[in-house]
């Protein structure tokens, strides 16, 4: 009999959640995973990871180096979002907007974050090329790309950075460095604009390829171009 009464309110009790959940009463949970790594050796890194949510603390776990930077966040709300902010000694400071998606159900969304070595003489390089073949005004969203990078200067206020430019070709080293000076002003200026200030940032230009990341031999495929790399490279802490 005590058996019967147990199962009944199990089973209303689930019903009732289920309805509940189905008006938005209650939101599903959602978790967060991924994994940790160094931008600059590729390495995975054991960091902590803090959950924000209107500047305040909701939780917060570590990534692991011997797991592969392996981390997991659960209890994330469905339709919220939050900031992950990044944590370890001898790296910038660093934080990350997570639109959570809008379900019903129990979901996991994967997300991988590069951490940056905060050390005199790092080359942190652009993951993807802000300009177009031949151009130093910014492309059509590329504020996108940026976004994460202004996020962190700012939050390292006492970092001071060089941006470094590289030109596409090798062909007239005049108009490369005048190319490469522009397109270092460019991301300077977008800087600026968000609120970094200029007193930190200088620029540099460069009349020759990327000896790091030159063009390829083979020509590229059709509709494809080789575009100069973009560096920050920390100056002064």
């Amino acid at each position: 009999m005590k058996f019967k009464h147990i199962l009944i309110a199990t089973v209303a009790f689930l019903l009732i959640s289920s309805e509940l959940q189905s008006q938005g009463f209650i939101k599903a949970v959602v978790s967060l995973t991924g994994n940790v790594f160094n931008q600059v050796t590729k390495q995975p890194e054991t960091t902590a990871l803090l959950v924000m949510k209107d500047g305040k603390r909701v939780t917060a776990t570590r990534s692991r180096a011997s797991e592969n930077g392996y981390y997991y966040i659960t209890g994330l709300k469905a339709g919220e979002t939050y900031d992950i902010k990044l944590q370890k000694t001898g790296f910038m400071d660093q934080q990350f907007s997570i639109d959570v998606p809008n379900t019903d159900k129990y979901a996991e969304i994967s997300k991988d974050f590069l951490i940056m070595p905060k050390e005199v003489g790092v080359r942190l390089p652009l993951s993807v090329p802000p300009f177009e073949y031949n151009k130093s005004k910014l492309r059509v969203g590329s504020e996108i790309l940026l976004d994460d990078l202004q996020e962190t200067l700012k939050l390292n206020p006492e970092v001071k950075v060089q941006i470094i430019s590289f030109p596409d070709n090798n062909k007239d080293k005049a108009a490369n460095e005048k190319l490469t000076k522009d397109r270092a002003q460019s991301l300077k200026d977008f800087f600026a604009t968000s609120g970094v200030s200029v007193d930190r940032i200088s620029i540099g230009a460069n009349q020759n390829t990327d000896p790091e990341n030159p063009p390829p031999i083979e020509k590229a495929a059709k509709g494809k171009r080789y575009i100069g790399r973009s560096y920050i490279k920390i100056v002064s802490l």
